[in-house]
């Protein structure tokens, strides 16, 4: 790290101080200088610009912390303002400039102070008033002032208003520069500042190779992004089948191990929506994950089942076999985004099969101790050396070598501190390692607050428009579940002759259409309509009907039985209003 230098007392030296319209009203390196030359009997003569520059003895004395109006009784200071004594019809006098500095110094002179700085700026108020080289004699003469009576100068140049030309004139005559920042600034000899010129020089030199490599990458994912939105709404329409079918799979089956098997693939699928979700936020540059109350078993449930099958019955190279073992005793419940504690859970409790090399056990129990909940994975796998247990959280640290991205564990802390939990970790080599997730006291009344559902007598038409049939009938499916009659329609364009046909009460539509997109149709339902409730199905994020009047509401593909039954019910709600007519949705 380069050596601060502090701005000291020396007789004969004729310095620079570059700053800025930024800069401070006092420069930091003068604190000490002034302060040291005061308390040593010595005197400045300060010379400011104009009238409303004027400097304040107090606050002066709490900046150079020292009784300025006590040295200006003892005479040791001088203020003189440059347009007051030094304009004549609006031109500055250069020769009355240097008049005053002779006859000042020689008065301290006289006077026995040995030590004398003259302090000055140079702003627009001279760089308007005197050319380039008018003033680079006047600071010639100053200099020479400054060698022959042994004083020191100091001109504070405030950089922004020169022209480039005759600030490098001026900067010649010094023999040391201050470059002021925000820590105050370092002392610098002529041969040093073009050093470290050329030192900046190239560095904003790579600086902006950078800049120009990071816009080129930036236009790349942009283009990345924009093909991901894309893709992303069609992942999102197969997942809406499979989450549609699956659901419904699940309400009308009777066998038990069927309905297992049906609600992993309807969890995935969620995990899968979650996931898209996440993806396409981040594309939009923000994520909001959505929280509710979850049965903490049942969170820890879902997630063995998801790996259940795999785990035990699992074509392992060593012929290990790897049994899993639940201990289920929590009975709270806790305030997460599913998706995200499930894959905290499912990383957890892969990482402790992996670590098993041979034949082998996984525990995984919940339970409650006092205020907080508890998750505990225990293996009795290779363990991990007492070195690593530091840095296993670190991002892209792995012990799993080329096999790993050692971002999962990073990952996982990142989501347990956003939920505002802890977890531990405990392993002894070629014995097993212990994960224990603790998760706050949080009471049910202050996580939900119960809400009475209205009954509806009534069963409502509604109109579903996609110009995907598979995913228009998984809506009209599951429409049927809510006791509710739905027709389909798969063209955009004749949503209106459909209207004209039946009186629905309601229509979802798909936005990502050929020929009309959702927003179209809303708008030409909408015009004729205006009491008819739309909702927009769609896969992409939120903000593509900013500031459109013609949609109610948004649903998000894909979407359960009890998302598509929530959106609808507020939906209706519009039309008993209008309409004073009541809805029965089960």
């Amino acid at each position: 790290m380069e050596e601060v230098r502090e701005l000291e007392y020396t007789g004969k030296l004729f310095c620079g101080i570059i700053s800025s319209n930024f800069g401070k009203k006092y420069v930091t390196p003068l604190k000490k200088l002034v302060n040291n030359v005061l308390h040593d009997e010595g005197a400045l003569i300060y010379v400011y610009n104009e009238k409303k520059d004027k400097p304040d003895l107090k606050s002066m004395g709490k900046y150079f912390k020292i009784d300025m109006e006590e040295k200006y009784k003892n005479g040791q200071l001088t203020f003189v303002c440059s347009e007051e004594k030094f304009l004549d019809n609006g031109l500055l006098s250069l020769d009355k400039i240097i008049d005053f500095y002779e006859k000042e110094i020689d008065s301290y002179k006289e006077k026995g102070f040995e030590k004398i700085i003259v302090y000055t700026t140079r702003d627009s108020f001279y760089t308007s008033r005197v050319k380039g080289e008018e003033l680079c004699t006047l600071h010639k003469k100053m200099k020479k002032i400054c060698r022959q009576k042994n004083i020191m100068v100091v001109i504070k140049y405030i950089i922004d208003d020169f022209h480039e030309k005759d600030f490098l004139s001026l900067i010649t005559l010094h023999d040391l520069f201050v470059l002021e920042d925000s820590s105050g600034g370092n002392v610098y000899t002529y041969l040093e500042l073009i050093k470290t010129s050329l030192i900046n020089l190239s560095i904003r030199q790579r600086q902006q190779e950078e800049y120009e490599r990071e816009l080129k990458r930036i236009e790349n994912l942009k283009t990345l992004g924009e093909l991901s939105e894309s893709m992303s709404h069609d992942f999102n329409n197969i997942l809406a089948t499979i989450v549609g079918f699956s659901q419904m799979c699940l309400l009308k089956e009777k066998d038990e191990e069927v309905k297992k098997y049906l609600n992993t693939i309807y969890k995935t699928a969620l995990d899968g929506k979650a996931m898209m979700n996440k993806i396409q936020s981040y594309i939009k540059g923000s994520y909001n994950a959505k929280k509710e109350i979850h049965g903490l078993n049942d969170l820890v449930k879902d997630s063995v089942d998801m790996i259940d099958h795999g785990v035990i019955e699992m074509d392992r190279k060593n012929t290990g076999d790897v049994k899993l073992i639940k201990e289920l005793n929590s009975r709270k419940c806790i305030y997460c985004n599913e998706f995200e504690i499930r894959q905290v859970i499912l990383n957890i409790l892969l990482n402790a099969v992996d670590s098993i090399t041979c034949d082998g056990v996984v525990k995984i129990k919940t339970y409650d101790k006092g205020k907080n909940s508890f998750i505990e994975v225990e293996d009795t796998g290779i363990g991990i050396e007492e070195d690593m247990l530091e840095k296993i959280f670190d991002p892209f640290f792995t012990t799993k070598g080329e096999h790993g991205t050692g971002l999962g564990l990073n990952i996982v802390k990142k989501v347990l501190n956003e939920h505002c939990a802890d977890i531990k970790v405990e392993s002894q080599v070629n014995k097993g390692s212990k994960f224990t997730i603790i998760f706050p006291s949080t009471t049910k009344e202050q996580l939900k607050v119960a809400e009475e559902e209205e009954e509806y007598k009534t069963v409502a038409n509604i109109l579903v428009v996609d110009d995907k049939y598979i995913v228009a009938k998984s809506i009209k499916e599951m429409v049927s579940l809510l006791n509710m009659n739905a027709d389909v329609e798969t063209r955009g364009e004749k949503v209106m002759s459909r209207l004209s046909e039946k009186e629905y009460d309601l229509i979802i539509c798909d936005y990502s259409m050929p020929y009309k997109n959702g927003i179209e149709v809303s708008q030409k339902v909408k015009k004729e309509y205006p009491n008819k409730p739309f909702i927009l199905l769609t896969g992409f994020v939120d903000d593509i009907v900013e500031n459109c009047d013609t949609i109610d509401y948004i649903l998000n593909k894909p979407c359960t039985v009890e998302e598509l039954s929530d959106t609808i019910g507020k939906a209706l709600k519009i039309v008993d209003v209008v309409k004073n007519k009541s809805y029965n949705i089960s």
